[in-house]
Protein backbone atom coordinates (compact mmCIF):
# COMPACT_ATOMS: atom_id res chain seq x y z
CA UNK A 1 0.00 0.00 0.00
CA UNK A 2 1.15 3.44 -0.89
CA UNK A 3 0.43 5.29 2.07
CA UNK A 4 -0.28 9.14 2.04
CA UNK A 5 1.89 11.35 3.62
CA UNK A 6 -0.03 13.74 5.75
CA UNK A 7 0.58 16.84 7.92
CA UNK A 8 -1.88 17.64 10.42
CA UNK A 9 -2.88 21.16 11.22
CA UNK A 10 -4.72 20.96 14.23
CA UNK A 11 -6.11 23.01 17.24
CA UNK A 12 -6.05 20.15 19.38
CA UNK A 13 -7.59 20.18 22.88
CA UNK A 14 -10.87 22.56 22.95
CA UNK A 15 -13.42 20.42 21.01
CA UNK A 16 -12.39 16.60 21.15
CA UNK A 17 -12.85 15.89 17.85
CA UNK A 18 -8.73 16.88 17.28
CA UNK A 19 -8.07 14.37 19.57
CA UNK A 20 -10.27 11.87 17.64
CA UNK A 21 -8.60 12.61 14.33
CA UNK A 22 -5.01 11.84 15.71
CA UNK A 23 -6.03 8.48 16.84
CA UNK A 24 -7.85 7.81 13.80
CA UNK A 25 -4.87 8.93 11.69
CA UNK A 26 -2.57 6.64 13.78
CA UNK A 27 -5.23 4.01 13.43
CA UNK A 28 -4.68 4.05 9.46
CA UNK A 29 -2.84 2.03 7.01
CA UNK A 30 -3.55 4.35 4.33
CA UNK A 31 -1.98 7.34 6.38
CA UNK A 32 1.81 8.49 7.24
CA UNK A 33 1.52 10.88 9.35
CA UNK A 34 4.49 12.86 9.46
CA UNK A 35 4.23 15.57 11.65
CA UNK A 36 1.82 17.61 13.55
CA UNK A 37 1.91 21.41 14.10
CA UNK A 38 -0.60 23.38 15.94
CA UNK A 39 -2.96 26.29 16.20
CA UNK A 40 -4.87 28.91 17.90
CA UNK A 41 -4.82 30.17 21.48
CA UNK A 42 -2.44 28.60 23.87
CA UNK A 43 -0.18 26.13 21.32
CA UNK A 44 2.37 25.77 24.00
CA UNK A 45 -0.18 23.81 25.86
CA UNK A 46 -2.40 22.12 22.83
CA UNK A 47 1.73 20.98 22.08
CA UNK A 48 1.66 19.32 24.89
CA UNK A 49 -1.72 17.30 24.55
CA UNK A 50 -0.49 16.40 21.40
CA UNK A 51 3.25 14.85 22.19
CA UNK A 52 1.75 13.52 25.21
CA UNK A 53 -0.82 11.64 23.09
CA UNK A 54 1.48 10.87 20.46
CA UNK A 55 3.26 8.93 23.28
CA UNK A 56 0.47 7.32 24.62
CA UNK A 57 0.03 5.76 21.36
CA UNK A 58 3.65 5.03 20.80
CA UNK A 59 4.53 6.90 17.91
CA UNK A 60 7.05 10.13 20.29
CA UNK A 61 8.93 10.18 16.82
CA UNK A 62 6.00 12.12 14.89
CA UNK A 63 7.41 15.60 15.83
CA UNK A 64 5.21 19.03 16.87
CA UNK A 65 5.47 22.03 15.76
CA UNK A 66 3.95 25.40 17.76
CA UNK A 67 1.98 27.78 15.19
CA UNK A 68 0.01 31.20 15.46
CA UNK A 69 -1.73 32.35 18.36
CA UNK A 70 -3.78 35.08 17.06
CA UNK A 71 -6.24 35.40 13.79
CA UNK A 72 -4.76 37.13 11.18
CA UNK A 73 -7.58 40.13 11.31
CA UNK A 74 -10.50 39.83 12.86
CA UNK A 75 -12.46 36.59 13.72
CA UNK A 76 -13.63 34.07 16.62
CA UNK A 77 -10.48 33.13 17.79
CA UNK A 78 -8.51 32.32 19.62
CA UNK A 79 -10.74 30.10 21.28
CA UNK A 80 -9.98 28.62 25.52
CA UNK A 81 -12.72 27.07 27.57
CA UNK A 82 -10.40 26.49 30.27
CA UNK A 83 -10.84 22.36 30.13
CA UNK A 84 -8.14 21.92 27.84
CA UNK A 85 -5.25 19.56 28.72
CA UNK A 86 -7.37 17.98 31.73
CA UNK A 87 -7.88 14.00 31.90
CA UNK A 88 -4.67 14.08 29.29
CA UNK A 89 -1.75 16.61 31.34
CA UNK A 90 -3.06 15.89 34.53
CA UNK A 91 -3.22 12.15 34.10
CA UNK A 92 -0.26 10.29 35.81
CA UNK A 93 1.89 9.47 32.81
CA UNK A 94 5.88 8.29 33.25
CA UNK A 95 6.02 7.44 29.30
CA UNK A 96 7.74 9.11 26.04
CA UNK A 97 6.41 12.16 24.84
CA UNK A 98 7.09 13.56 21.05
CA UNK A 99 9.55 16.28 20.59
CA UNK A 100 8.11 19.79 20.54
CA UNK A 101 9.85 21.86 18.14
CA UNK A 102 11.20 25.63 18.01
CA UNK A 103 10.57 25.94 14.39
CA UNK A 104 7.24 27.40 13.78
CA UNK A 105 4.76 25.48 12.35
CA UNK A 106 3.96 27.86 9.12
CA UNK A 107 8.13 27.49 8.85
CA UNK A 108 7.55 24.03 8.84
CA UNK A 109 5.23 23.69 6.13
CA UNK A 110 7.18 25.43 3.58
CA UNK A 111 10.78 23.73 4.53
CA UNK A 112 9.01 19.98 4.68
CA UNK A 113 7.29 20.71 1.22
CA UNK A 114 10.95 21.14 -0.03
CA UNK A 115 12.00 17.63 0.73
CA UNK A 116 8.85 15.82 0.17
CA UNK A 117 5.60 16.56 -1.23
CA UNK A 118 2.90 15.92 1.16
CA UNK A 119 -0.93 15.93 1.89
CA UNK A 120 -1.58 18.97 4.19
CA UNK A 121 -4.74 19.02 6.17
CA UNK A 122 -6.01 21.79 8.46
CA UNK A 123 -9.02 21.00 11.07
CA UNK A 124 -8.64 24.45 13.13
CA UNK A 125 -8.35 27.92 12.08
CA UNK A 126 -6.57 28.40 9.06
CA UNK A 127 -3.93 30.63 10.43
CA UNK A 128 -1.20 28.32 9.77
CA UNK A 129 -1.78 27.73 6.71
CA UNK A 130 -2.45 30.96 5.23
CA UNK A 131 0.76 32.40 7.00
CA UNK A 132 2.43 29.44 5.45
CA UNK A 133 1.62 30.49 1.75
CA UNK A 134 2.37 33.69 2.68
CA UNK A 135 5.88 32.55 3.18
CA UNK A 136 6.16 31.19 0.46
CA UNK A 137 3.24 31.23 -2.36
CA UNK A 138 4.51 28.54 -4.48
CA UNK A 139 3.96 26.13 -1.85
CA UNK A 140 0.51 25.69 -3.11
CA UNK A 141 2.59 23.95 -6.42
CA UNK A 142 4.46 21.48 -3.96
CA UNK A 143 1.50 20.21 -1.81
CA UNK A 144 -0.35 16.88 -2.91
CA UNK A 145 -3.50 18.45 -1.54
CA UNK A 146 -4.69 20.34 0.71
CA UNK A 147 -8.47 18.64 2.87
CA UNK A 148 -10.09 21.21 5.07
CA UNK A 149 -12.48 20.63 8.30
CA UNK A 150 -14.21 23.61 7.73
CA UNK A 151 -16.92 26.01 5.38
CA UNK A 152 -20.43 25.48 4.80
CA UNK A 153 -21.67 25.03 1.13
CA UNK A 154 -25.46 23.01 1.44
CA UNK A 155 -27.42 24.35 4.40
CA UNK A 156 -30.38 22.76 3.04
CA UNK A 157 -28.63 18.96 3.84
CA UNK A 158 -28.81 19.69 7.94
CA UNK A 159 -31.20 17.50 9.14
CA UNK A 160 -34.73 18.77 10.40
CA UNK A 161 -33.53 19.19 13.87
CA UNK A 162 -30.85 21.48 12.85
CA UNK A 163 -33.13 23.03 10.40
CA UNK A 164 -35.61 23.97 13.96
CA UNK A 165 -32.71 24.97 15.52
CA UNK A 166 -31.88 27.16 13.08
CA UNK A 167 -35.44 28.36 12.45
CA UNK A 168 -35.91 29.06 15.94
CA UNK A 169 -32.51 30.73 17.13
CA UNK A 170 -32.20 32.77 13.76
CA UNK A 171 -28.51 31.59 14.21
CA UNK A 172 -27.03 31.45 10.43
CA UNK A 173 -25.77 28.01 9.23
CA UNK A 174 -22.68 29.67 8.65
CA UNK A 175 -22.56 30.53 12.16
CA UNK A 176 -21.37 27.26 13.02
CA UNK A 177 -18.45 26.60 11.45
CA UNK A 178 -15.80 27.60 14.07
CA UNK A 179 -12.68 27.03 11.84
CA UNK A 180 -12.90 29.94 9.33
CA UNK A 181 -15.37 31.63 11.81
CA UNK A 182 -12.18 32.09 13.49
CA UNK A 183 -9.99 34.09 11.29
CA UNK A 184 -12.10 34.67 8.11
CA UNK A 185 -9.29 36.34 6.61
CA UNK A 186 -6.98 33.34 6.93
CA UNK A 187 -9.86 31.44 5.37
CA UNK A 188 -10.10 33.54 2.38
CA UNK A 189 -6.51 33.60 1.77
CA UNK A 190 -6.27 29.66 2.01
CA UNK A 191 -9.29 29.34 -0.41
CA UNK A 192 -8.21 31.29 -2.65
CA UNK A 193 -4.61 30.71 -2.65
CA UNK A 194 -4.52 28.36 -5.93
CA UNK A 195 -4.41 25.13 -4.62
CA UNK A 196 -6.62 22.12 -5.27
CA UNK A 197 -8.66 21.78 -2.38
CA UNK A 198 -10.92 19.36 -0.45
CA UNK A 199 -13.43 20.73 1.82
CA UNK A 200 -15.14 18.64 4.64
CA UNK A 201 -17.98 21.01 5.35
CA UNK A 202 -20.05 22.09 8.38
CA UNK A 203 -24.01 20.52 7.72
CA UNK A 204 -22.08 17.14 7.09
CA UNK A 205 -20.01 17.20 10.29
CA UNK A 206 -22.95 18.26 12.53
CA UNK A 207 -24.58 15.44 11.45
CA UNK A 208 -22.39 12.57 12.47
CA UNK A 209 -22.48 11.92 16.02
CA UNK A 210 -20.25 10.00 17.79
CA UNK A 211 -22.49 7.69 20.50
CA UNK A 212 -21.52 7.39 24.10
CA UNK A 213 -20.32 3.87 23.55
CA UNK A 214 -16.85 5.20 22.70
CA UNK A 215 -16.56 6.29 26.37
CA UNK A 216 -16.68 2.87 27.10
CA UNK A 217 -14.88 1.38 24.42
CA UNK A 218 -11.96 3.61 25.19
CA UNK A 219 -11.69 3.06 28.39
CA UNK A 220 -12.10 -0.58 28.35
CA UNK A 221 -9.09 -1.09 26.43
CA UNK A 222 -7.12 -0.32 29.47
CA UNK A 223 -4.23 1.90 28.31
CA UNK A 224 -3.16 5.19 28.88
CA UNK A 225 -3.78 6.25 25.38
CA UNK A 226 -7.73 4.75 25.55
CA UNK A 227 -7.94 6.11 29.34
CA UNK A 228 -7.14 9.60 28.24
CA UNK A 229 -9.92 9.62 25.11
CA UNK A 230 -12.59 8.17 27.70
CA UNK A 231 -11.52 11.27 29.74
CA UNK A 232 -11.61 14.02 27.39
CA UNK A 233 -14.81 12.22 25.92
CA UNK A 234 -16.39 12.80 29.19
CA UNK A 235 -15.42 16.21 29.76
CA UNK A 236 -16.34 17.59 26.22
CA UNK A 237 -19.91 15.78 27.10
CA UNK A 238 -20.25 16.66 30.47
CA UNK A 239 -19.28 20.47 30.16
CA UNK A 240 -19.44 21.60 26.45
CA UNK A 241 -21.05 19.93 23.95
CA UNK A 242 -25.02 19.39 24.66
CA UNK A 243 -24.94 23.05 26.19
CA UNK A 244 -25.52 26.24 23.65
CA UNK A 245 -24.32 29.72 25.55
CA UNK A 246 -26.24 31.95 23.48
CA UNK A 247 -29.52 29.85 24.35
CA UNK A 248 -28.94 28.36 27.50
CA UNK A 249 -32.50 26.70 27.58
CA UNK A 250 -32.98 25.37 24.12
CA UNK A 251 -33.18 21.77 23.84
CA UNK A 252 -29.57 20.21 22.12
CA UNK A 253 -30.45 19.69 18.61
CA UNK A 254 -27.49 16.59 19.09
CA UNK A 255 -28.62 13.21 19.83
CA UNK A 256 -29.48 12.78 23.31
CA UNK A 257 -26.75 9.77 23.35
CA UNK A 258 -23.91 11.43 21.47
CA UNK A 259 -20.85 12.60 23.46
CA UNK A 260 -19.45 14.71 20.23
CA UNK A 261 -19.48 15.03 16.72
CA UNK A 262 -16.90 13.35 14.05
CA UNK A 263 -16.15 16.72 12.46
CA UNK A 264 -12.17 16.02 12.43
CA UNK A 265 -12.18 12.20 11.56
CA UNK A 266 -14.10 13.01 8.67
CA UNK A 267 -11.44 15.05 7.13
CA UNK A 268 -9.44 12.38 7.45
CA UNK A 269 -11.67 9.96 6.23
CA UNK A 270 -12.11 11.84 2.54
CA UNK A 271 -8.61 11.03 2.03
CA UNK A 272 -9.66 7.05 1.48
CA UNK A 273 -13.18 7.90 0.71
CA UNK A 274 -15.18 4.30 0.88
CA UNK A 275 -19.10 3.66 0.94
CA UNK A 276 -20.09 6.05 3.84
CA UNK A 277 -19.32 8.75 1.96
CA UNK A 278 -19.87 11.26 -1.22
CA UNK A 279 -17.75 13.94 -2.55
CA UNK A 280 -18.00 15.75 -5.46
CA UNK A 281 -16.45 18.57 -7.45
CA UNK A 282 -18.21 21.86 -7.72
CA UNK A 283 -17.72 25.32 -8.69
CA UNK A 284 -17.72 27.87 -5.61
CA UNK A 285 -16.94 31.72 -5.12
CA UNK A 286 -15.68 32.59 -1.63
CA UNK A 287 -16.87 35.66 -0.20
CA UNK A 288 -16.19 37.34 3.82
CA UNK A 289 -20.47 38.43 4.61
CA UNK A 290 -21.33 40.15 8.37
CA UNK A 291 -18.06 38.27 9.61
CA UNK A 292 -18.20 35.03 8.38
CA UNK A 293 -16.44 33.39 5.62
CA UNK A 294 -18.86 32.21 3.07
CA UNK A 295 -18.99 29.55 0.18
CA UNK A 296 -21.28 29.94 -2.75
CA UNK A 297 -21.90 27.40 -5.31
CA UNK A 298 -22.13 29.26 -8.54
CA UNK A 299 -21.95 28.70 -12.56
CA UNK A 300 -20.40 32.03 -13.19
CA UNK A 301 -17.31 34.39 -11.32
CA UNK A 302 -16.38 31.21 -10.34
CA UNK A 303 -13.27 31.41 -7.90
CA UNK A 304 -12.28 27.87 -7.89
CA UNK A 305 -13.31 24.31 -8.45
CA UNK A 306 -12.85 22.24 -5.35
CA UNK A 307 -13.83 19.01 -4.22
CA UNK A 308 -17.12 19.52 -1.95
CA UNK A 309 -18.69 17.19 0.91
CA UNK A 310 -22.06 16.16 -0.09
CA UNK A 311 -23.29 13.18 1.98
CA UNK A 312 -22.12 10.98 4.90
CA UNK A 313 -23.86 7.74 5.63
CA UNK A 314 -23.58 8.25 9.31
CA UNK A 315 -23.89 5.33 11.04
CA UNK A 316 -21.93 3.78 8.62
CA UNK A 317 -19.11 5.99 9.15
CA UNK A 318 -19.36 5.97 13.09
CA UNK A 319 -19.02 1.90 12.54
CA UNK A 320 -16.26 2.64 10.61
CA UNK A 321 -14.47 4.47 13.25
CA UNK A 322 -15.13 2.91 15.61
CA UNK A 323 -13.82 -0.73 14.33
CA UNK A 324 -10.35 0.71 13.60
CA UNK A 325 -10.47 2.50 16.91
CA UNK A 326 -10.76 -1.23 19.01
CA UNK A 327 -8.24 -3.30 16.59
CA UNK A 328 -5.73 -0.28 17.16
CA UNK A 329 -6.23 -0.23 20.88
CA UNK A 330 -6.09 -3.83 20.91
CA UNK A 331 -2.70 -4.03 19.22
CA UNK A 332 -1.38 -1.34 21.37
CA UNK A 333 -2.46 -3.17 24.67
CA UNK A 334 -0.72 -6.49 23.46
Amino acid sequence: MNRIPVVLDTDIGTDVDDALFLLMALASPEIDLIAVTIVDGHVDQRAQIAARLLGMAGRADIPVYMGAQRPLAEGRGPTWFGHEGRGVLDMPYEGPVAQIHTLSASEFMVEASKKHPYHLVAIGPFTNVALAFQLDPSLAQRLIHLTVMGGMVHPETYTAKWQQFFADTRILPAHMDHNTASDVRAALAVATAGIDMTWVTAEITFCTPLNKRAIELFRSSDTHLGNAMAAMLSIWNDEWFHFIPQFPDYPSPFPEDAVACLHDPLALASLFPQQWMTLEKQSVRFAIEGHLFRIHPVTTSIDAYHQISVEVDTAAFETFYLERIETFLKALSA
